[in-house]
């Protein structure tokens, strides 16, 4: 489910290179990380203070799930830039996907604060945000969690990840009518964000209402069904309902 969290960030985020790395980050919007990485490589070993080809090294490896390349070369984008707020989430977002949370979290803050100061957009904010919320919950801290994710949404009304990330945090604590209604609240802010079938379903069913969330169900396996097969473990009893919040890379 990490991997599923790194997927959407990676394609939300949006930085400029210069024109002879247009073609990697082409490459890697495409799916075709290998390709990017290549090109990136080569770029850097021509100019070794390149932060652009550092980055796309760190997005492509990513993509591959070579976390520890792509932790290598975040790592070296927040030395050289430590005010950036797109190289403290990607630091930050590795060091959720390697288990450190505690650590990541004030690398999220500060991607958070930069991020309003540098007037970054609100797909992009959002994508931050929930990235924070992601690693306050997984660090232990989901009180918190869910309090800022609630206040993230009034920022960034339209942001499916967030309503999918607070209808968990609901259902966590088995408050499955507020996940209900986040669930109910994301499908019409954000109807193309198909995951939300799945918060849906799961909220229904901790409901009792099965009949509801069978319909959800359905939903889902007819729009995303490698996620519908996870789902219907869930709500046949054979799968835990995880404790872990989704960052995704696209």
């Amino acid at each position: 489910m990490k991997n599923f969290l790194a997927v959407v960030w990676l394609a939300s985020c949006a930085w400029a290179t210069p024109a002879d790395l247009e073609r990697a980050n082409e490459l890697l919007s495409k799916g075709q990380p290998a390709e990017a990485r290549t090109i990136a490589e080569q770029e850097l070993a021509a100019n070794p203070k390149s932060l652009p080809a550092r980055l796309v090294i760190a997005k492509s490896a990513l993509a591959q799930n070579d976390i520890q390349t792509a932790h290598g070369q975040a790592a070296e984008l927040v030395k050289a830039a430590p005010e950036s707020s797109d190289y403290n989430a990607l630091f930050g977002l590795l060091l959720v996907l390697e288990d450190q949370a505690e650590a990541a979290i004030p690398y999220l803050e500060k991607s958070v604060d930069r991020g309003v100061a540098e007037k970054k957009d609100a797909d992009q904010m959002a994508s931050f945000s929930n990235t924070l919320v992601t690693g306050l919950h997984q660090a232990g801290q989901t009180p918190m969690a869910l309090k800022r994710c609630l206040e993230f949404l009034k920022l960034y009304p339209s942001c499916g990840e967030l309503y999918l990330s607070a209808s968990r945090l609901y259902r966590e604590r088995s408050d499955y009518q507020n996940a209900l209604v986040m669930a109910q609240d994301g499908l019409r802010a954000a109807p193309a964000f198909s995951s939300l079938y799945a918060s849906l379903a799961l909220a229904e069913a901790g409901l009792g209402h099965k009949d509801l969330s069978e319909k959800a169900y359905q939903q889902l396996l007819a729009k995303n069904p490698e996620l519908a097969k996870v789902v219907r473990r869930v709500l046949d009893g054979t799968r835990k309902d995880s404790a872990e919040l989704q960052v995704e890379v696209k």
